[in-house]
């Protein structure tokens, strides 16, 4: 057997590999109900409707370190990852899920992995309810 001293070679030229852990992603994704609120302006009014969107996925806070290195001011609001296969959500669509209003912040694919999943940061939008 011949063991390799990783320690004489660069980082890109070592094998690095990362398992794919894709079956389990997939057990932990549940279906979710989701409204993207799309906004036009009609007459000079602004305009929102809502279209029903399902897809698989799963939705957790961010952790005290992702939180810890936002903006001071944007620790203290409400933030979500959402992982899912859904690939047609963009930056600052809004979206109505589990009774509210999120904006997507960040689009992060892992198609790098081979995995097919997206990540997205979103925030807790900001609801006028006076009209």
């Amino acid at each position: 057997m011949i063991i390799i001293d990783g320690s004489t070679k660069t980082l890109n030229q070592r094998n690095i590999k990362v398992p794919n852990v894709a079956d389990v992603v997939d057990g932990w994704l549940t279906e979710l109900n989701a409204q993207l609120v799309v906004k036009e302006i009609v007459d000079g009014d602004v305009v929102e409707t809502m279209t029903p969107v399902t897809f698989k996925g799963m939705i957790q806070p961010l952790s005290g370190y992702e939180l810890s290195i936002l903006r001071e001011g944007e620790r203290d609001w409400e933030w979500v990852k959402i992982y899912t296969d859904y690939a047609n959500f963009n930056c600052d669509d809004r979206l109505y899920l589990v009774d509210t209003h999120y904006r997507i912040m960040k689009k992060r694919p892992f198609e790098r992995y081979s995995y097919g999943y997206y990540r997205y940061d979103a925030v807790l939008d900001f609801v006028d309810d006076e009209n």
